[in-house]
């Protein structure tokens, strides 16, 4: 983003950066836990929900590919290692039960994950509303997928 595009941000920037950076470390710690999770998982339910949780992945890449296009437009770096991502992220890493067949105790765990990104986006629409038209647009969209992805987990859930 140029200079105009900066200036038109009726907000600390850095404020902003903080913020997406802490996004863009929970869609990459998603990432990493759906794909994983995907490929343990075991037991008569295990094929659909491994497709589940792959394109679920998938969708965390690309909201992490773009949280990390907007951090750069805005003048902000990239986390320079992995060891970074845990110690910047809002949510915390999967907890997952025990027994890679426990389909519920795995599924309650999306849920939380899916549940912590939408109280993130949240955060970011509040923050931004009205001061960054851009990230609140991002924030919007990336709020909406996640919010589709809550319904589906409960709807599996049977809640």
């Amino acid at each position: 983003m140029g200079r105009r595009g900066r200036e038109i941000v009726d907000l600390d920037v850095k404020t902003i950066i903080k913020m997406l950076r802490a996004a863009y470390a929970d869609e990459w710690l998603a990432h990493y836990n759906f794909l994983h999770t995907a490929q343990v998982v075991t037991g008569i339910n295990a094929p659909q929900v491994s497709s589940m949780l792959t394109a679920r992945a998938q969708e965390e890449l690309t909201h992490a590919t773009r949280l990390g296009e907007r951090i750069l437009e805005l003048g902000g770096t990239l986390p320079s290692s992995w060891a970074e991502i845990p110690e910047l992220a809002n949510c915390h890493p999967f907890v997952l039960p025990r027994n890679p067949s426990d389909v519920k105790g795995i599924l309650k765990a999306v849920l939380a994950a899916e549940r912590c990104a939408i109280g993130v986006y949240q955060n970011l629409l509040k923050a931004t509303l009205h001061k960054d038209s851009v990230t609140h647009e991002l924030a919007e969209e990336l709020l909406a997928d996640e919010v589709k992805d809550e319904e589906h987990t409960e709807n599996l859930l049977g809640e």
